[in-house]
């Protein structure tokens, strides 16, 4: 009975091509890693002019390779699907990487096979433990650069020497390591994968030199990422058929666990870096990830632009805040900005002077009865100054307000309010001095515009100060003020 269908091994060659030489490798020590070994040795050499390279991967595995026919065998059973801290689950490696092969020979325990021009063909040879691949295959000077680059690009595991043409490769040390829940496949009892949620085990490694950071499972490089770290995962990791992407609502949930560990020791530039934003803007950040990625980002003295307080937004950039305006942050982001109080409105930080607030107690004013001759004389020089200032009388009261920030306030509304407590009795005994002259200026500027930092209130202080100057030179008596000494 013929087969359903077959596999043109050129043909599957030709489609390799674009997954670059380096793969080659990886599938390879990947399935010596699966193994029990605790020691695997990779060489790849090529003799100079050559146009063949002879790749050699041999691991000590004692029991060596139990299913042999799996390795010409595509799709078969792989022991490792239900196994999620197994780096397989396709039993397609080894029929890629004989697929690139001009000629190989795997030599295990129980059996041995090469692959050359003439087909397969069963060896004699038997090894006393472990399992050794060789294979011949067409690199170019490029491609066998490449490969021995990609190597070192390994994170080799714990308890598992391996070395590359005889020198070690040096196990990395993680700048941390923690669990995290993530999705995976695992085999069902039928050897269907499906996916499921596990905790694992999640390592953060420094990208070293030119590296680009990158995704690994189980020390196998994936994806790269160009994050910051490189993140290993010490499981399955939900990958296409061709090895090569992982689902987006994955890599962003991995983000997100790597920056609620890692946010306090985050480099500050890399605040804005795609990854942290995409991580910022997860239900599942941490607040304290968030008010450090935000601190970071627009330094510690910020605040969110007022639209109800217009002035505080001002003040915020005088005091040498920045202002963050709502463009600048997603909406998920703001959302847990929010959560995590990671930003204040200008107004809670920086508000704008505000004497009377809705609700607030009355304010209490002395009775003119009980004025000094000294505040009676000032707040005549005041109502005397006021039409020449801003064509119009004003009405003038003592507020008794102690524990107001305030000095005095005045709107086009009016009054004017003098608050006694904190202006004090020499400020009135003084007459018409300059401290006195730049209040009421000061206040009748108001008349125009409330904001302290606006263009109008600045334009209102200079042409008050040039009528004032006007009056007086027209009238010197304007500023006569008989202070008195009486109470």
């Amino acid at each position: 009975m013929q087969q359903w269908f077959e596999v043109d091994r050129n043909g599957l060659a030709k489609l390799l091509e674009r997954k670059g030489r380096e793969f080659l490798l990886y599938e390879l020590v990947q399935n010596a890693w699966d193994q029990d070994s605790t020691r695997v040795d990779v060489t790849l050499t090529k003799e100079p002019g050559s146009r063949l390279a002879t790749i050699r991967v041999e691991d000590d595995d004692p029991d060596g390779f139990k299913t042999l026919p799996q390795a010409w065998t595509l799709f078969a059973e792989s022991r490792k699907k239900a196994d999620a801290e197994k780096r397989g689950r396709f039993n397609l490696g080894e029929k890629l990487v004989l697929a690139l092969c001009q000629e190989a020979e795997i030599v295990s325990t129980t059996e041995a096979v090469r692959f050359d021009a003439s087909g397969r063909t069963p060896l004699r040879r038997r090894r006393e433990r472990g399992t050794v691949f060789e294979g011949k295959l067409r690199l170019t000077n490029e491609e066998f650069a490449a490969c021995c680059a990609a190597v070192h690009r390994l994170l080799p595991p714990a308890g598992i020497t391996t070395t590359f043409n005889g020198r070690l490769l040096p196990p990395r040390t993680p700048c941390a390591e923690f669990e995290a829940s993530l999705r995976t496949e695992i085999a069902d009892a039928e050897g269907n994968l499906r996916p499921a949620t596990r905790k694992a085990s999640v390592r953060v490694f420094p990208v070293v030199g030119d590296e680009v950071a990158t995704l690994y499972e189980m020390g196998i490089p994936v994806v790269p990422t160009g994050d910051t770290y490189h993140v290993d995962v010490q499981q399955k990791v939900p990958l296409s058929l061709d090895r090569d992407n992982v689902p987006p609502a994955y890599l962003r949930t991995l983000r997100t666990a790597v920056l609620n560990v890692m946010h306090d020791r985050l480099p500050a530039e890399q605040a804005t870096a795609v990854w942290v934003r995409e991580a910022l803007g997860t239900r599942d950040v941490s607040s304290a990830a968030v008010r450090t990625v935000v601190a970071n980002r627009f330094g510690p003295k910020s605040v969110v632009y007022d639209p109800s307080d217009r002035e505080a937004n001002k003040l915020a950039v005088v005091a040498g805040y920045t202002v963050v305006h709502g463009s600048q942050l997603s909406a998920e982001e703001w959302a847990n900005v929010r959560t995590a109080g990671a930003l204040l409105p200008a107004g809670q930080v920086t508000p704008s002077p505000k004497p009377f607030t809705p609700g607030g107690p009355p304010l209490q004013t002395l009775p003119r009865e009980a004025w000094s001759d000294a505040e009676q004389a000032l707040v005549a020089l005041y109502q005397r100054l006021a039409p020449h200032l801003i064509g119009q009388p004003i009405e003038v009261k003592l507020a008794l307000a102690p524990d107001a920030f305030w000095a005095a306030c005045y709107g086009p509304a009016g009054p004017l309010y003098l608050n006694r407590p904190k202006l004090g009795r020499r400020f009135f005994k003084g007459g018409a001095s300059e401290e006195a002259l730049d209040l009421l200026i000061h206040e009748l500027g108001h008349h125009y515009a409330g904001d302290h930092l606006s263009d109008d209130y600045y334009r209102a202080l200079t042409k008050l100060g040039a009528r004032l100057a006007l009056a007086v030179a027209r009238d010197p008596r304007l500023l006569s003020c008989s202070t008195g000494d009486g109470e």
